[in-house]
């Protein structure tokens, strides 16, 4: 199968950093400190890319852990998950982790002073990754392990009890919920609402759509699109009567879950930059070498950042890869920095933990590739084993 070594090779292989280039020396590493602010997945990327290296840094972020986002669906609805979502920090970069909250980042006198405190860290790169936000179950505020299983143990009773679910939003994070809660919940009658009559992304060709659809169909999923004009005033996550409004239809529904959009973290950025360095989404500007337009050594990745691509956790870790070469680069004098390059067009969906839909460059991936690939496991090992660490049993 071709496509599929060309999966593994471009998008989904976990890529060992800084072969083409040698060791820093002490007298390179002089005033040497890479500050991280946030991390996600191009954060943890970037963080275990660094730590081989030898170049120092310091990795900032509130929450004691990792978030695995891209199994945090299937953790709400089976909490035997939420450990493997949860990669610890400590564990894995020691004393280069500081726990905190950046509020404010000086690009001048090169530091960012902490809330807690007012703690001052100096650096002599910044990188900011900070991520995207968005509703439970997609995204989680809270900051220690057990706050989050607490979460997921009450998202899934509310689950176990609602009989009538209508899940907002036809995006892959709608998609996939549906999939998860009809995974577990044979008897839920399900019904997704999207916007638009294509699913996932507007990109995706009419075999991608015709594909997820049939698997909706066939597990017994109801596909409503049109608008919903009153989801400010519902509750979500809640078991409550109330009436969703599609359009001028009503559904009746006891349980209404947003899913979406996964907006960038605006309040974020804004603390740490100035608005002329953010656009109208909310994002930073980034010239190709995901530099800060301007500021040459304050980069931004992830989410976070402008590229125009889909914001997934592959596109994020090749940020982290690309940033860290380039920054080893640097400080080595070995080579010119190198532009970041978009891996692959594509994406693999899961409808479950069985099936799913994918496509790849074009190419269209059969279920069966697919649940071998991701859908199984959601990539869940592949992350433990970048933060150097196994997945909890």
């Amino acid at each position: 199968m071709i496509v599929v070594a060309n999966i593994n090779e471009h998008a989904f292989r976990i890529k060992k950093m800084g072969s083409g280039a040698s060791k820093p020396s002490p007298e390179q590493l002089e005033g040497v400190n890479i500050v991280i602010i946030g991390c996600g997945y191009a954060g943890l990327e970037l963080a275990a890319a660094l730590s081989k290296s030898g170049l120092p840094f310091t990795l900032i972020e509130p929450k004691e852990y990792m978030h695995h986002c891209v199994a945090a669906l299937r953790a709400s609805v089976h909490p035997d998950w939420v450990l493997k979502t949860a990669i610890p920090l400590k564990e894995a970069f020691g004393d280069h982790y500081v726990q905190g909250r950046v509020r404010s980042l000086d690009a001048e006198a090169r530091k960012v002073v902490l809330e807690e405190g007012g703690q001052e860290i100096s650096f002599s790169h910044c990188v900011i990754s900070v991520g995207s936000l968005g509703p439970w179950p997609a995204r989680s505020e809270a900051v220690t392990l057990e706050e989050l299983e607490a979460e997921s143990r009450k998202f899934s009773e509310t689950v176990a009890e609602a009989g009538d679910i209508v899940i907002v939003g036809g995006g892959p994070v709608g998609v996939e919920m549906a999939g998860e809660i009809r995974d577990k919940h044979g008897d839920k009658n399900i019904t997704v609402v999207s916007s638009s009559d294509k699913l996932v992304s507007k990109d995706f060709d009419d075999k991608f759509q015709t594909s997820l659809k049939a698997v909706m169909a066939r597990r017994k999923v109801t596909l409503k699109v049109g608008k919903v004009t009153n989801l400010e005033t519902l509750e979500k996550n809640k078991v409550v009567k109330q009436t969703v409004e599609v359009d001028g239809d009503s559904l009746e529904a006891d349980l209404v879950i947003s899913c979406i959009g996964l907006p960038p973290n605006r309040s974020s950025v804004e603390h740490l930059v100035g608005s002329e360095y953010i656009d109208e989404a909310g994002r930073i500007k980034v010239n190709p070498f995901l530099q800060v337009e301007g500021l040459t050594n304050i980069y931004a990745v992830g989410d976070c950042c402008d590229t125009k691509e889909d914001k997934m956790a592959a596109f994020a870790g090749k940020h982290g890869e690309t940033v860290a070469a380039n920054l080893l680069k640097e400080v080595t004098g070995c080579g010119a920095p190198s532009p970041y390059k978009q891996p692959f067009v594509g994406m693999l969906v899961p409808f479950g933990a069985g099936e799913g839909v994918g496509m790849f460059n074009g190419f269209h991936i059969p279920s069966f590739v697919g649940t071998k690939l991701k859908y199984a496991h959601l990539f869940t090992g592949q992350f433990w084993k970048i933060a150097g660490l196994k997945v909890p049993q």
